[in-house]
């Protein structure tokens, strides 16, 4: 400044003699400038309208900046402060102090109001902050965001840069490139964010997209979203409250045996989460990242059954994932969270939605501790271990997680969701005289079903048969109550003929087919079903002393056991599918047994399970001739009186009672199925 002085008094030293007109047009020209400058305190214009650089040589030379604090009392102040963080992290890349600069927000700022600092064409001044590594406390303020941004006040929050204390509201946030997250407060977080608020509505196109960050590789703790989350597109992306993807990163001089792990940690989100087929209340996807003690009280749904990951690829694609708190699970823990807010797919489909988490069966994590406002979401009959409570006892909860059972207790067979699930058709069965108003046993004309020990056995629907164990029967040690279920499906959903192998056999492959044949199947089950979950079993009946095939579906990988056992029990039921041959309409499947745990999550005992199948018998119950076998021997073991044979001659219209022969084919009647059975 000294030298450009004296420059131009070495000019005018050079003028020969006064000259009126121009001087009355300098003194003109510096009575404009002064209104201008009384009027536009900060203006950016400079002599004549032409724009000059605002930013000072270094920050230190700004008078917001004292103490090692950038304080922030307009917009143009805050302008001011991203210009010189952008222009310190172009000029020095390699200085990674060269953005931790402290600020603090010394009044609310309403950036679309305040239009007396705009620069269009300046290369730093930006409306957001690329890279801050310092302490930015809101100090209570408000920071109302342009009309219509692309993004929002940081694209990336450093390892050791902090947000605190500040709300940020953005009217209409969109981001349109297909890279990256996009959020209200962030696009990435390394660092800290807490006691934050975000309100508004941010919409992202083939992003993760969430209402504090994008995606969160760092702590986002005690804050809060009211914002409405859109995430449109068609590919591996997804719309969370908090942040849309919270995953570690390990950055250059980090430990990778010993990584920072991402948390969200005490957040709330109230706002309206939609993603394309993945969304969650606080993230749509956790992996290797923790979320504690946080809650989702907005609407949460996804727009459609699938998720095409490769648009150019539409085989290749994910099942839609929408949870209250996270959309899909990776590697992580997951506890003591809530949801209340109702989660939905919005196109009509077969996909199940989740009250706390999807995925929960493939990966190693934790989730514990979990409630959620029972009726909020729809998933498979048994997939989440979370306890579902009236809003009563949620409150209560929330206040005090120790007043409320969390104990998972999602075990409810509905048949009435049953029946909108599975094609079930009525039993069409009526039970025999011989066993009409016994408990223990259920005969009709097509099978007899003998209750375990201390179960009662009962027509409840004409869609269902369900054996329970008596509640006064159970244990204080095992509170849990085997439940079964038996019902019907149409027998030509499958063709099971074409499902065996090159020798007639089912193996797993071809038994995992036949189970996809049934429409709806994947209810019954958590999580996406795989060959090696169909187990081909062989049970010799006890009444037939003939095998049966049955396909037994049930979880038995060791990640699933990991991720959601309790000791060595697992959250998951047993579905049993009986194959029938005969010759006359080779194999059919046209009922289901389905095995449930009535008090807990955890799987029926598999022993129960066989003992169960083994005293399920079709009518007519055939049993094979053996060496050495004789009528006589045959009533007294069915009736305890040899001397009933004459009842199993007329029944196979046999002729002589001695000419049996091995591998013969014998009728047992109906009846002998319950002589010797007690009524409990």
């Amino acid at each position: 400044m000294q030298k450009t002085a004296e420059s131009r008094k070495e000019n005018g030293q050079k003028r020969k003699g006064p000259n009126i007109r121009l001087r009355w047009k300098v003194v003109l020209g510096a009575a404009l400038l002064l209104a201008a400058a009384l009027f536009f305190p900060s203006s950016s214009l400079g002599f004549w309208g032409t724009e000059k650089d605002p930013l000072c040589a270094s920050m230190e030379e700004d008078p917001c900046y004292a103490d090692g604090v950038f304080e922030i009392y307009n917009a143009r102040d805050y302008l001011r402060f991203a210009g010189y963080l952008n222009r310190a992290r172009k000029e020095e890349p390699d200085n990674e102090m060269a953005t931790a600069v402290d600020a603090k927000l010394m009044a609310d700022l309403n950036m679309q109001e305040d239009k007396r600092y705009r620069l269009k064409n300046h290369p730093y001044i930006r409306q957001s902050i690329l890279n801050y590594s310092g302490t930015f406390d809101g100090n209570g303020h408000t920071i109302t965001w342009f009309a219509d941004a692309g993004n929002g006040m940081f694209v990336c929050i450093e390892r050791q840069g902090e947000v605190h204390s500040l709300t940020f509201e953005a009217p209409s946030l969109v981001w349109k490139m297909d890279e990256y997250g996009v959020g209200m407060l962030c696009m990435v977080n390394y660092g800290t964010v807490r006691n934050c608020e975000t309100r508004g509505r941010v919409e992202g196109t083939d992003c993760y997209t969430g209402g504090i960050a994008g995606i969160n590789r760092g702590f986002i703790e005690n804050c809060v979203n009211r914002a409405e989350v859109v995430v449109k597109g068609l590919g591996d992306y997804g719309a969370g409250g908090i942040a849309g993807l919270s995953k570690c990163e390990v950055l250059d001089g980090e430990s990778r045996e010993e990584p920072i792990v991402p948390e969200i940690r005490n957040c709330v989100n109230y706002g309206k989460i939609l993603g394309a087929w993945e969304a969650g209340g606080i993230c749509a996807y956790n992996d290797c990242a923790n979320i504690y003690e946080c809650g989702n009280e907005g609407e949460v749904s996804v727009q459609y059954q699938k998720g095409y990951i490769y648009p150019e690829e539409p085989g290749w694609y994910e099942r839609a994932m929408a949870g209250g708190i996270c959309g899909r699970m990776g590697a992580n823990n997951l506890e003591n969270c809530y949801n209340k807010g109702t989660v939905s797919i919005l196109e009509d489909g077969v996909e199940d939605t989740y009250a706390i988490a999807g995925n929960t069966l493939f990966w190693i994590h934790t989730v514990s501790g979990c409630v959620s406002l029972k009726g909020t979401a729809k998933g498979s009959m048994r997939h989440e271990n979370v306890a579902e409570l009236n809003p009563e006892e949620l409150e209560r909860w929330i206040t005090d997680h120790e007043s409320v059972s969390c104990d998972g207790n999602n075990w409810e067979f509905d048949l009435e969701e049953a029946k909108e699930k599975l094609p079930l058709i009525p039993l069409g069965i009526t039970e025999s005289e011989l066993t009409a108003g016994r408990e223990d046993i259920c005969l009709c004309e097509e099978f007899c079903l003998l209750g375990a020990p201390g179960s009662s056995v009962r027509l409840v629907s004409p869609y269902a048969l369900c054996m329970e164990q008596d509640a006064k029967k159970e244990s204080e040690e095992a509170p849990s109550r085997l439940q079964v279920w038996l019902l019907r499906i149409p027998d030509d959903l499958t063709d099971i003929e074409k499902y065996l192998d090159a020798y007639g056999n089912f193996v797993k492959d071809t038994g995992h087919e036949v189970w996809l044949g049934i429409e709806g199947a994947h209810w019954l089950h958590p999580g996406q079903s795989y060959k090696d979950d169909v187990h081909i079993r062989t049970i010799v009946s006890e009444k037939s002393r003939q095998p049966e095939l049955w396909l037994v579906h049930y979880r038995d990988d060791m990640l699933a056991r990991a991720a959601v056992g309790n000791g060595n029990e697992m959250i998951d039921n047993v579905v049993a599918l009986p194959i029938k041959y005969s010759e006359e309409n080779g194999y059919q499947a046209e009922w289901l047994m389905v095995f449930t745990n009535k008090g807990n999550n955890d799987r029926p005992s598999l022993y129960d399970v066989e003992k169960i199948l083994e005293n399920f018998t079709w009518l007519p119950c055939e049993r094979r001739v053996e060496s050495g076998d004789c009528l006589y021997a045959l009533a007294e073991e069915y009736t305890e009186d040899g001397n009933r044979y004459p009842e199993l001659l007329a029944v196979n219209e046999l002729e002589h009672p001695d000419r049996l022969t091995p591998g013969q084919v014998l009728k047992i009647p109906g009846e002998w199925l319950v002589c010797g059975l007690s009524d409990q």
